[in-house]
C-alpha cells in the first residue's frame, strides 16, 4: 500500500441545517443495533427509533445549547456523518465536549472517523483545550479514542468518561 492509499478519503464539515433532519434521523437509526430485533415490525421499530431520536435531540439541546452541530460530507458532498461539539461556551472554554460523532456504516473502518477526530484534537491543542467524551462500555470506538490519547477518568454501567489533554495541559 502506498502512502497515498493509506490516507483517509477527503471530507469536510459544514454546519447542520434544518433540512438535514431526515439524514440525521437515518444516521441515528442506523446506529441503534439494540433495536435490530424489532426491525421486522417496521411500525414498532420506527416508533421506538423516533422516540429515542427526539429524546436525544432534546437532551443535547438542553445540556449543550451552544454546541456546534456539523454534517460530515464526503468528497462528492454527500452527507456521511455528524460531529457535535460543545466548545465550552457557557462553561469552561478550555473544556470541550465531544457530544456526538457518528458515521453511516458504509463509511466506518475507512479512517474517516480517525481523521475527523485528529482534526478536532488539533484544533483543541491550538486552543489549549481538553476534549471530554462519554462512550458506552462496549462501543468499539472506545479503542479508537484510546489510540488517539483519550484517558479513562470514570466509568459506570452506563458508560466511560474519557478525556484528552494537549501536551503540557
Amino acid at each position: 500500500m502506498t502512502a497515498l492509499e493509506a490516507q483517509p478519503p477527503p471530507f469536510r464539515l459544514r454546519p447542520a441545517l434544518p433540512e438535514d433532519g431526515d439524514f440525521l434521523f437515518r444516521l441515528f437509526a442506523e446506529n441503534q443495533p439494540q433495536l435490530e430485533p424489532l426491525r421486522a415490525q417496521e411500525a414498532v421499530w420506527r416508533q421506538l427509533v423516533d422516540i429515542q431520536y427526539r429524546g436525544r435531540a432534546m437532551t443535547y439541546s438542553a445540556r449543550f445549547p451552544h454546541s456546534m452541530d456539523s454534517i460530515l460530507l464526503d468528497s462528492s458532498d454527500m452527507p456521511i456523518g455528524r460531529l457535535l461539539v460543545d466548545h465550552g461556551t457557557g462553561r469552561d472554554p478550555l473544556r470541550w465536549m465531544l457530544v456526538d460523532i457518528a458515521l453511516l456504516a458504509a463509511h466506518c473502518g475507512r479512517g474517516v472517523g480517525t481523521a475527523v477526530l485528529r482534526q478536532l484534537l488539533q484544533q483543541a491543542a491550538e486552543a489549549g483545550a481538553a476534549v471530554e467524551l462519554q462512550v458506552t462500555p462496549f462501543n468499539r470506538a472506545r479503542r479508537l479514542y484510546e489510540r488517539l490519547g483519550f484517558q479513562l477518568v470514570g466509568q459506570d454501567m452506563m458508560g466511560a468518561d474519557m478525556v484528552w489533554r494537549p501536551a503540557g495541559f
